[in-house]
């Protein structure tokens, strides 16, 4: 509480006028983090409603960006890194962490890729699964290496990465139409 107080600026006095106790301040940063990925996640939902096979790799392209730059946040690696290290602590933080933040992103690509199924622009019969690939194809290793070295690599970098990530993703799934 300490080491927080003096990066916020603040008082210990203060801290603890607005907070309890440490869990009392974690557990308003994770709730914090709720609404943001809650908010992304929702915002996935119509954004699969426009894609057609004319925008399909434009419209990826574009989410595979957002996704990396908005899970490439220096505030969500610091949270992600926390997590980790709080984890004896507070066990129970991590899996509802993923539960409300990752895994609600996850489960809205799902979705946005089982109607990309049905209206047959990917081929993808686990859609869940192909959820999990795009996210790690487009953030994986960029995510491994700002957790580990904490250092948020350059949004060029981000870019590149993602767009790769997506091009691997498409060549995987698209469904190729029939020639003649």
């Amino acid at each position: 509480m300490e080491e927080v107080a003096a990066l916020a600026g603040l008082s210990k006095r203060t801290l603890y006028n607005n907070y309890a106790d440490k869990g009392a301040l974690f557990t308003q940063i994770v709730t914090d983090a709720f609404a943001y990925a809650d908010q992304f996640a929702h915002g996935l939902a119509t954004e699969f409603e426009g894609i057609t096979a004319a925008n399909l790799p434009a419209a990826l392209h574009g989410l595979g960006r957002r996704l990396a730059l908005a899970i490439l946040r220096p505030e969500v690696i610091a949270l992600r890194r926390l997590l980790i290290g709080e984890s004896r602590t507070f066990p129970e933080f991590p899996e509802k962490y993923f539960n409300a933040a990752p895994g609600r992103v996850l489960l809205s690509l799902a979705s946005g890729f089982e109607r990309l199924r049905h209206v047959k622009l990917l081929a993808a019969a686990d859609s869940r699964r192909a959820a999990e690939q795009f996210a790690y194809l487009v953030v994986g290793a960029p995510l491994d290496r700002a957790i580990l070295l904490g250092k948020i690599p350059a949004k060029e970098h981000i870019h590149a990465c993602a767009r790769d990530g997506v091009e691997t993703f498409l060549a995987r799934y698209t469904i190729v139409p029939p020639k003649g």
